[in-house]
């Protein structure tokens, strides 16, 4: 016997009304088994970094640092930093307008209208200054806050130590406005013990001024060749974009292992998205970022720009996602940016050409008694061509006539005068992008 064509309509519009329900519970059930199975990958990918008693550890950062520095020199250390931050926030407005002034060095046998005021603050801070000599800082003991990966002080209790750079760079201005280049290099010696790294401290840096120092005609052949040997000396930045990948997965462990975040870097009103497959896609982009090599050329940043922009594209799909409360699909992304931080190493490594140039020039001549009529004379000082180029490969500007010469930073001049012209599509984007601005040394 049939059935009857109502009851075929009943039994349509029954299973149309239970499809839906049987579908969510479907979709629902692979989307719990899709979040199971990507948290269950994230403690293998995180062990093939670190060791399981770190991963477990409360804060793993400051655990990291614990378990290699000393109480009581990182003790000692604090309570200079917090007398230094003291003083240089009663000179706050000096340090804005020692920012500001280009023409420091201009002519250093006229008096500086800031010179009075700088003179007042470097006479508050010498007693700190050679406590800061005495307490050896390039000692692995000492617990510094800024190491690479922790630009916003994850709540691990590090500090900040900006105030003793800008300490340094205040006497080093100081010292090369008196023509006092041992006091000079003391601080150039100093600043280098540091070990500071390109990242939060960037706006610290002390390499410009010493480039600019040099045109000065004020230092000897010994000491520029000292300047050049502190200049190669200096820390790897392929090792420094390592360490800012290790340090700034380290402190992500409590969001990675389970969506926590301990403290963002900003206070963002959105949601963010703490499924696994988010986690697991920043821990594949990190692994990604640290294959990447010659941090501080410009193919690097050719290869971080194109990692950066795939990981912009893949904006993260799967089940689990499609679960999320009170968003779906809003992105979490800790720390600096990759493609920033590629730039701010290429800058500080083209500073050092730079200034290894700058130098080179100045003991030609003191050595032939005249400029170089081209950088490739730089040879006969021990400075070979190839490191007289831009991060484009490009050598450096350069005009001469014998007595007198100007050195640019760059193979290119920039079409704006500030440096910003272009993107990263155009040769000239390129390096104004990374270098900011186009700086050009007169020689005396």
């Amino acid at each position: 016997m049939s059935a009857s064509p109502k009851s075929s309509r009943d039994r349509t519009m029954i299973a149309l009304a239970i499809a839906p329900p049987i579908a969510l519970v479907l979709f629902c059930v692979s989307a719990a088994a899709t979040w199971r199975s990507g948290a269950a990958k994230i403690r293998p990918m995180l062990e093939r970094s670190f060791p399981p008693e770190l991963i477990d550890s409360p804060v793993a950062l400051a655990t990291d640092y614990a378990a290699r520095t000393s109480q009581e020199h990182t003790k000692s250390n604090l309570e200079l930093m917090f007398a230094i931050d003291v003083l240089n926030d009663q000179y706050q407005i000096l340090f804005e307008v020692l920012d500001e002034q280009e023409d420091l060095f201009e002519n250093l046998d006229e008096e500086h209208p800031i010179d009075k005021f700088l003179d007042g603050y470097l006479a508050e801070a010498a007693p700190l200054l050679e406590m800061a000599k005495q307490l050896e800082l390039d000692q692995s003991s000492i617990w510094h806050a800024n190491e690479f990966g922790n630009p916003n002080r994850y709540s691990s209790g590090l500090r900040s130590i900006r105030g003793l750079p800008e300490l340094l760079r205040a006497e080093f201005r100081g010292a090369v406005r008196d023509k006092q280049t041992d006091r000079a290099m003391e601080a150039f010696r100093l600043f280098q013990r540091l070990g500071i790294g390109p990242t939060e401290l960037v706006s610290h840096r002390i390499l410009p001024l010493v480039t600019e120092s040099i045109a000065t005609g004020i230092w000897s052949e010994s000491e520029l060749d000292e300047i050049v040997h502190r200049i190669e000396a200096s820390p790897d930045l392929n090792q420094a974009w390592q360490d800012s990948i290790r340090s700034t997965k380290l402190a992500q462990i409590p969001w990675l292992l389970r969506g926590e975040v301990v403290q963002t870097w900003r206070h963002d009103p959105m949601p963010k998205t703490f499924a696994p497959s988010r986690r697991i896609e920043w821990l594949n982009r990190n692994d990604q970022f640290s294959r990447v090599g010659g941090i501080g050329t410009f193919a690097a940043i050719k290869r971080v720009m194109k990692l950066q922009e795939k990981f912009r594209r893949e904006s993260g799909s799967g089940l689990d996602l499609a679960l999320q409360i009170p968003a779906y699909n809003q992105p979490y992304s800790a720390g600096q940016s990759k493609d920033y931080l590629a730039t701010v190493y290429t800058r500080v490594a083209n500073e050092r050409r730079y200034a290894r140039t700058a130098a080179a020039v100045a003991r030609y001549k003191l050595k032939f008694d005249q400029y170089p009529a081209t950088l490739n004379d730089l040879a006969k000082v021990n400075l070979p061509a190839s490191a007289t180029l831009d991060p484009l490969g490009g050598p450096f500007q350069f005009a001469s006539d014998g007595e007198r010469c100007e050195l640019g930073n760059a193979s290119i001049w920039f079409t704006d005068g500030r440096g910003y012209s272009g993107t990263f599509g155009t040769r000239d984007g390129t390096l104004s992008a990374i270098l900011k601005q186009f700086v050009v040394l007169k020689f005396r």
